[in-house]
């Protein structure tokens, strides 16, 4: 199919393509060359790093003695643990085969290049869902300029952390099981299960689809991923060290509801003094109605939605958001034409994208938590628009 047909060529969103190369710039200068950053570039990928070079020895990283000394003899100093579960190891052991200079260099190409797996399952998604050309070239490019633009993907590039990698595996896992390709589908899930809390929500609406082909492969996959570190150490030192040592991380202050930057609806209460148990169950109840509703939307982006109860009610960082800014173009498909909501659905990302650091600089931190106000309002924004009938009145607006 065209993409651009000769009437389109005539009318060409420019305006869009415009905010592509800005989003592109933007995270070039504040993800990878990092203007106004503190810091070097990819400062949270030697932890992977260490643990690799660690592996690659025949040792297990999580002995948190044994960590901090090898953190200490490669990058000289001794500070956390690691956290990643034993199928990460495939990551980790790909970064330390090189020098950490390579490692760092390796982790900003990852990252750049999980954005544009990201731009690309929004192209095929239009495709897929789309029985009409018309705007879809313009809708695609605004899409992917809040994709590369938004100061989460930024944040991940900069820090060397691993979101959009595994945001980008599991969108792999969403676009093949749409299409029945189980197996495949089933090792990017275990490809992208490194970051078990990005995961499971996906992994359980497979298991609420019966999918067990699926499932198995992905079980399979992650037995794979994770053999070396369980032949090298056994379940002992592999799984069962990990899970002892991600109660420990847990209890770090990094990680307890209330820290400015662990993001959700529990830490938002907790920053007010309202602490409640996990709010996990409510993610799941969510998966379930969402799954019951899933003849009304279009299959392909409701994984966005996915990821949004996983950051709101599961376990995220605010920089974890990234991989939900797929369901930009659903959201801007649907207010095509309406001017009002279309202001609505820019203020909603302004507020979800305010750089905390301003709201700190003012003397106004607890603002920040307006985040998690605005992402659920898109949520609901996207439940509401975007169910079939209603985003196909709205494409039939004019621009």
């Amino acid at each position: 199919m065209s993409w651009v047909s000769g009437a389109e060529k005539a009318t060409f969103p420019k305006y869009a393509l415009a905010l592509l190369l800005l989003g592109a710039v933007f995270f070039v200068i504040f993800g990878i060359v990092g203007i106004g950053r503190s810091g070097e570039f990819a400062f949270d990928m030697p932890y992977l790093y260490v643990a690799g070079d660690i592996w690659e020895k025949g040792a297990s990283p999580y002995s948190a003695d044994l960590f901090k000394e090898a953190m200490r003899g490669i990058m000289g100093t001794a500070d956390g643990n690691y956290a990643y579960p034993p199928n990460s190891s495939y990551l980790s052991m790909a970064f330390s085969a090189g020098s950490v200079a390579q490692a760092k260099l390796m982790s900003g190409i990852f990252n750049t290049l999980a954005l544009i797996c990201m731009i690309g399952f929004v192209w095929l998604g239009s495709e897929q869902s789309d029985d009409s050309d018309e705007f879809r070239l313009g809708n695609v490019l605004i899409a992917g300029a809040v994709i590369l633009g938004n100061p989460f993907a930024a944040h991940v590039a900069w820090m060397g952390q691993t979101t959009l990698i595994s945001g980008a595996f599991l969108l792999c896992s969403w676009y093949f099981a749409e299409r029945k390709r189980d197996v495949l589908a089933g090792l990017f899930l275990a490809l992208g299960a490194f970051k078990p809390q990005l995961a499971i929500l996906v992994g359980f609406w497979f298991l609420l689809d019966r999918r067990w082909v699926l499932l198995a492969s992905a079980a399979g996959g992650t037995v794979l991923l994770s053999a070396w570190p369980m032949l090298t150490s056994g379940l002992q030192g592999s799984w069962f060290s990990w899970l002892k040592g991600l109660r420990e991380y847990q209890d770090t202050v990094y990680n307890v509801a209330g820290f400015k930057h662990l993001f959700g609806i529990r830490s938002g209460l907790a920053n007010f003094g309202v602490e409640t148990p996990t709010l996990a169950p409510l993610a799941v109840l969510g998966v379930v109605v969402l799954y019951l509703q899933r003849r009304a939307y279009e299959n392909c982006w409701l994984i966005g939605a996915i990821f949004c109860l996983t950051f709101l009610f599961v376990y995220a960082h605010d920089y974890d958001i990234a991989p939900a800014t797929i369901l930009a173009y659903p959201l801007v498909r649907a207010a095509r034409g309406n001017l009002a909501l279309l202001g609505t659905l820019a203020v909603l990302a302004c507020i979800l994208f305010f750089p905390q650091r301003i709201w700190e600089a003012v003397d106004l931190p607890q603002f920040a938590r307006s985040r998690e106000v605005a992402l659920l309002l898109l949520l609901t924004l996207y439940l509401t628009l975007c169910r079939a009938p209603v985003w196909k009145r709205g494409l039939s607006r004019p621009a």
